[in-house]
């Protein structure tokens, strides 16, 4: 099946079949031709781009490529003692719009240093104007109301 094809779902073309078959004796495969879907669904709904290709040499092949789509970022210029509630600001306008970003990303778009970052959003959570949802490592930051 064109790799294409696949992504768009609906047909089950199975690739390893004693490893379908262990899914399906768990009770965690089906054939419904829906794993691509899913898979490109999870990845755009983190804000990736999801492309599949195909390639014959050296070997008969189909790629799956994953890539962060790149949110544009204002960078903000702070002078001494005006940090905390322009930094604060700045970061919940930020994670509103990409909750998965990470604190040397913010520190970087925002021209201060990581500390100043974790100070910040300690005192958002603390204040209940921001609360990490999972992981330290996978979760995402949810900005309250």
């Amino acid at each position: 099946m064109p790799a294409e094809h696949a992504l768009q779902g609906g047909e089950s073309d199975c690739r390893n079949r004693t490893l379908h078959q262990l899914f399906l004796q768990l009770g965690l495969g089906e054939r419904a031709g829906s794993g691509l879907p899913k898979i490109r669904h999870a990845w755009e709904s983190l804000g990736y781009t999801v492309t599949i290709t195909e390639s014959f040499e050296p070997y008969d092949q189909s790629v799956l490529e994953v890539t962060k789509i790149a949110v544009p970022v204002q960078v903000v210029e702070l002078g001494a003692g005006k940090v905390s509630g322009k930094v604060s600001g700045k970061i919940l306008d930020m994670l509103a719009a990409e909750p998965c970003t990470t604190i040397p990303e913010l520190a970087v778009s925002l021209g201060v240093a990581n500390r100043t970052i974790e100070r910040n959003l300690g005192s958002l959570q603390e204040s209940g104007r921001l609360r990490r949802v999972g992981p330290a490592k996978g979760g995402h930051w949810e900005v309250l109301k």
